[in-house]
């Protein structure tokens, strides 16, 4: 349709078939645009996991207190520890089995970790690594990083971890 001297008046017109020829139409198209297969990968947990340890800088102030990484890890004690904490929360499986398992997601697009650096001894080193003074030290840091960045009021606080892994 179209504006001519101030009336509408049809300015062009297509004949596009019967109804049976629109609908073998449009389902060729979906056919032709179609992809011939896809892959689904976790990502929502683990997105929202990992913005909330980076938000609190969990990798950066492990890294602070246990000092540089070695020269045969692919990544910090920091970032290892990190990633057993988010298997943990998300899918928890064998530091093992923690490599098949990060294929199944989408993490290694938004971490860039990729998979050739989780080698399950290297998250054993990483635990290694940290002393229980340090973890102390660790847990502080944490803590009053918490505190300062949700503006909790710690003069009553509990937790309770009984049921964490039994789904109960």
């Amino acid at each position: 349709m179209g504006w001519v001297e101030g009336k509408p008046k049809m300015v062009s017109e297509r004949y596009l078939g019967s109804a049976a020829d629109i609908t073998a139409a449009l389902d060729a198209r979906e056919v032709a645009i179609a992809p011939e297969r896809s892959r689904h990968l976790a990502f929502g947990d683990l997105a929202a996991g990992w913005g909330m340890l980076t938000r609190l800088g969990v990798i950066e102030t492990i890294d602070a207190v246990v000092g540089s990484r070695r020269s045969d890890a692919g990544a910090t004690v920091g970032t290892y520890l990190v990633l057993a904490a988010l298997n943990r929360l998300v899918d928890p499986c064998s530091k093992r089995g923690f490599a098949d398992w990060w294929k199944t997601t989408a993490a290694d697009r938004f971490t860039r970790i990729g998979v050739a650096v989780l080698d399950h001894r290297r998250f054993w080193d990483a635990m290694h690594a940290v002393t229980a003074a340090q973890l102390a030290d660790i847990e502080h840091h944490l803590a009053l990083r918490m505190i300062e960045t949700f503006g909790l009021d710690v003069s009553a606080l509990a937790l309770d971890m009984t049921n964490f892994a039994t789904y109960i």
